[in-house]
């Protein structure tokens, strides 16, 4: 399969596997738009040619996002495995974060895991918070406050520091869009 199949066959895998979701914001944008825009900030703005990145960060939310239960998550990773191959999929489950356990553990265990992830993860890691951080400052989700904001503009630096070394440009990327998030949050506009 050629690097414009996979990431075409990425994309008609992830639009289908996300056709009924949204995001949070108050556009209430198809989700499908947010790991569009993670592979093209990689690829577009940071550098990154590699296809096998480029089509796990189409599909890096599928398996934490569009599946009920091991025995279906378990068949949606054959599936991945078969479609896309090893190297894919690997990536793809190292930055999917594991439902079964509470919203703070698995926050906590992202600042954690951040250093040991290997190097295509960590850019895909940064890439995918660079884009939340910018989406929650442009289109912050309905139910947020402020407070709730700030945590996560903080916390995603956290995890980020864990992930820096790997692309110089993509973590000025990520500083500048965490900045544009702090400015407009800070209570001094």
């Amino acid at each position: 399969m050629d690097d414009i199949s996979l990431i075409l066959k990425a994309l008609d895998f992830a639009a289908v596997r996300h056709k009924t979701q949204f995001r949070k914001g108050e556009d209430k944008s198809p989700y499908i738009n947010h790991p569009i825009q993670v592979a093209s900030l990689l690829a577009n703005k940071a550098g990154e040619k590699d296809t096998v990145l480029i089509a796990a960060a189409i599909l890096h939310d599928v398996v934490e996002d569009t599946v009920d239960g091991k025995k279906e998550k378990n068949k949606l990773i054959e599936i991945i495995r078969e479609t896309f191959g090893e190297e894919v999929l690997s990536v793809t489950l190292e930055v999917t974060d594991d439902k079964r356990l509470s919203k703070k553990m698995r926050k906590r265990m992202q600042v954690e895991h951040a250093p040991g992830l290997s190097v295509k993860a960590r850019k895909l890691k940064i890439a995918d918070k660079t884009m939340n951080v910018h989406d929650i400052t442009v289109n912050p989700p309905v139910k947020w406050g402020l407070e709730r904001i700030r945590k996560y503009l903080d916390w995603s630096e956290k995890v980020v520091y864990g992930l820096r070394g790997v692309n110089p440009k993509l973590e000025a990327i990520f500083d500048e869009t965490l900045q544009i998030g702090r400015a407009k949050y800070s209570g001094r506009h």
